[in-house]
């Protein structure tokens, strides 16, 4: 099914990253701050009630943005956050949140062959690829697919 524009709704915030995805990064980065957890979905044990209030963060991030405020989360996480690594839809790279946020400050995109099946919400799973975004580290090592390195 086509993107239809309804991804970046706040019915899909609670979206949980999976261990198939996440175990291998944290064995690779071994994050310290989860940027935009909950207490329910936190993988690790730092994380802010609202990382938009935090004004620096000197650890190693992980952030799997809340749709509905993904552009404000990307736009503050490139702001704030020295080394970490994002994971984002990446079904529309002509979009503002793509072309003004994520490809001008990123080191790196990394889309890794097939569908993320995210976890935490009922429903049969994404519709669209998902893409690991990086910053201040090296690309992920354990992950088939493809990766982007962006030259600024």
């Amino acid at each position: 099914m086509a993107n239809n524009g309804t991804g970046n709704n706040s019915a899909r915030d609670e979206w949980e990253t999976p261990p198939s995805i996440f175990d291998p990064l944290m064995d690779q980065y071994n994050f310290k701050f989860d940027c935009c957890a909950t207490k329910r979905n936190a993988k690790v044990e730092k994380y802010p009630d609202n990382f938009l209030d935090v004004a620096d963060v000197s650890l190693v991030a992980w952030m799997n943005p809340p749709f509905s405020k993904a552009g404000a989360m990307f736009k503050h996480f490139f702001r704030v956050v020295k080394k970490g690594v994002a994971i984002y839809r990446c079904d529309n790279l002509e979009t503002a949140i793509w072309q003004k946020e994520i490809l001008p400050s990123c080191d790196w995109v990394y889309v890794p062959s097939g569908r993320v099946s995210y976890g935490g919400l009922d429903g049969n799973g994404a519709r669209f690829p998902s893409a690991l975004i990086g910053v201040g580290v090296h690309y992920p090592k354990r992950f088939n697919g493809t990766i982007l390195v962006v030259k600024r």
